[in-house]
C-alpha cells in the first residue's frame, strides 16, 4: 500500500482556509493558530452521549427503560386509585414498592384474558404479557417483575407465561418471613458472610437406572467441573452420590462448614405418601436424601443461616405444586407417575415448604430456583441420540449467577427453548395430521420439554444478585 500524499497538508501554519460561511460582506477565510498543536493532540468531543441513543443496560433495573415491578392479585372492594398502589399488599410489600418506586400491576382472576393481560391502573389500560413495550412508562411491562403472592392468587401459569419474556420471580412468605427477606433485600444482604469460594454441590444416586444417576451426571457433576476449574472458587465441594454420605446430616453439616453462595441439589422431591393429603402437604417437594429421608428445612435453617446464597433445587416440585398438572393426560392414571400427578394436584396450587423456610429465614436465602412439576429423563437427554439438554441451565447458574448477573436475567437463556420446541410441537401436530409417521412422538416431547422449562420458576425478587470477589 502506498503512503498517503501529504504535501498538501504542509505547512499548515502557511496556509489559507477558506470556509463556506458568509459573513455578509464576503466568504470567512482565515489563518490557524499558533496553538494548532495543543488542539491537534485534545480529544475529539463529537458529543456521542447526545448524538447517539444509549442502550438500555438490562442489569440495571433503575433504568426506567428496564425497570421493576410488582404483580399482585385484584382484590374485590379497592377503587382503581387503590389497585395503582400496594395498600393492600403486607407491609415490608408496600415499603418495598415506596423505597424502589415500583410499578404496580394486577393479576385479574375470572376475567376472559386473565391468562394473557395484566392491569396496569395507573398507566390506564392492559399490558398483553407476550409483547407488551419494556419500561416502566404508561402500557409498559417492566423487565423484571415480583408476584407478590401464593400461586391460588397469581396462578404458576402467569409466572410460566412471563418467564421468556421477563425476569419473574415470586414471594409467597407470611409477613415475617416478608420482613426478613425485604430488610435483607433493601440492604443488599449487609453483613453477609457467604463465601464465593465455596459453592457447594450435593448430588444423590441411587443407582440402578434411577434418575438421580442422571442428574447427578449431567447437574451435578458436570456442574461441579466447571466450579473447580474457576480459580476463585478454590474450596468448593461436590457432595457425591455415587461414592459419598448424601445424607440430609452430611448436607447439613457442609452448608454449615461452607457457607457456600451457591448451593445446587439434585435428588427426589418428596410426594407422598400417597392417600395421606395432610402428609404430602407438609413434605411436598422436600429433597430425598441418600438414605431417602426428607431433608427438613427448619432443621437446615437451624444449624445453618441461608445469609444471601443462591439454591438451585433440581428435585419434583421443589418449588410447589399446581393444580390441575401440566401434565394431566399425558401418564396413565394407575400408573405410579400418574397417581403422583393426581394426588399432587389434588392438594392444590401451592409454594413448597423448604424454599418458604429458606426465604423466610432471619438471615435469609437470595433467591431459589425450583421446579412446580417433576422432571423427565427424556427432557434431560434427548432420546434418539442422548444428546445432554442442561447445559443452557449449567450456563445459568454458573456463567450466569456466578458471574454476577441478577439471577432472573441468568435464567433468562434457559426459558428461550421454550418458544422453539412450542413451534416443533406445532410443526410436529401438522405432520401428524398429514399421517407423517413419529410426528405425534415428536409432538408429545416438545410440549412435554417446554412444559418442564417453563416449570422450573424462581422465588425470591429477580433483581438480586451475588457479590463477586475482588479479583473479577
Amino acid at each position: 500500500m502506498t503512503a498517503p500524499d501529504l504535501a498538501g497538508l504542509r505547512p499548515l501554519r502557511e496556509a489559507e482556509v477558506r470556509a463556506n460561511a458568509f459573513t455578509g460582506s464576503g466568504p470567512a477565510t482565515g489563518a490557524f493558530a499558533d496553538s494548532i498543536g495543543a488542539w491537534s493532540v485534545g480529544a475529539a468531543d463529537l458529543g456521542v452521549r447526545q448524538l447517539v441513543p444509549r442502550a438500555a443496560d438490562p442489569a440495571d433495573w433503575t433504568d426506567p427503560r428496564v425497570g421493576w415491578g410488582i404483580i399482585l392479585p385484584e382484590r374485590p372492594g379497592l377503587d382503581h386509585t387503590a389497585l395503582a398502589r400496594a395498600d393492600d399488599a403486607p407491609e415490608p410489600i408496600r415499603e418495598l414498592v415506596r423505597v424502589r418506586s415500583g410499578k404496580v400491576l394486577r393479576y385479574r382472576p375470572d376475567t376472559d384474558l386473565a391468562a394473557w393481560v395484566l392491569r396496569d391502573y395507573a398507566g390506564g389500560g392492559d399490558l398483553f404479557t407476550a409483547a407488551s413495550p419494556q419500561g416502566m412508562g404508561p402500557r409498559q411491562l417492566p423487565l423484571y417483575l415480583l408476584v407478590a403472592a401464593s400461586p391460588a392468587e397469581v396462578p404458576w401459569r402467569v409466572q410460566a407465561t412471563l418467564n421468556p419474556v421477563r425476569h419473574v420471580g415470586r414471594l409467597d412468605l407470611d409477613e415475617a418471613g416478608l420482613a426478613n427477606y425485604v430488610s435483607a433485600l433493601l440492604t443488599g444482604w449487609s453483613g453477609s458472610t457467604a463465601r464465593y469460594a465455596g459453592p457447594l454441590v450435593w448430588s444423590v444416586d441411587h443407582g440402578g437406572g434411577d434418575i438421580t444417576t442422571l442428574m447427578r451426571e449431567v447437574i451435578g457433576g458436570s456442574l461441579h467441573a466447571a466450579l473447580a476449574a474457576d480459580p476463585d472458587m478454590t474450596s468448593g465441594r461436590f457432595i457425591d452420590g455415587s461414592a459419598e454420605d448424601t445424607s440430609a446430616a452430611a448436607l447439613t453439616a457442609a452448608l454449615a462448614e461452607q457457607r457456600p453462595l451457591l448451593v445446587v441439589t439434585t435428588s427426589h422431591g418428596m410426594t407422598g405418601p400417597l392417600g395421606d393429603p395432610a402428609a404430602m402437604r407438609r413434605d411436598l417437594g422436600m429433597l430425598v436424601d441418600g438414605a431417602r429421608q426428607v431433608v427438613d428445612p427448619d432443621a437446615l435453617v437451624s444449624a445453618w443461616a441461608p445469609d444471601g446464597a443462591v439454591w438451585f433445587a433440581q428435585a419434583c416440585c421443589s418449588a410447589g405444586a399446581d393444580q390441575p398438572s401440566a401434565y394431566d393426560g399425558l401418564f396413565a392414571a394407575d400408573g405410579a407417575v400418574g397417581r403422583v400427578l393426581t394426588e399432587v394436584a389434588s392438594l392444590g396450587a401451592q409454594t413448597a415448604p423448604t424454599p418458604r423456610a429458606l426465604l423466610g429465614a432471619p438471615r435469609p436465602l437470595r433467591a431459589f430456583i425450583g421446579q412446580v412439576e417433576p422432571t423427565f429423563n427424556w427432557t434431560m437427554s434427548f432420546p434418539p441420540n442422548r444428546q445432554d439438554l442442561t447445559a443452557s441451565l449449567r450456563a445459568a447458574l454458573y456463567e450466569g449467577i456466578c458471574g454476577g448477573r441478577p439471577v432472573g436475567m441468568a435464567l433468562a437463556p434457559y426459558y428461550d427453548a421454550i418458544g422453539a420446541l412450542l413451534v416443533g410441537h406445532g410443526r410436529a401436530l401438522e405432520d401428524f395430521n398429514d399421517g407423517t409417521d413419529g410426528a405425534l412422538d415428536l409432538a408429545t416431547y416438545s410440549k412435554a420439554t417446554a412444559l418442564d422449562r417453563a416449570s422450573t420458576v424462581l422465588l425470591g425478587d429477580p433483581t438480586v444478585a451475588i457479590p463477586l470477589p475482588v479479583s473479577r
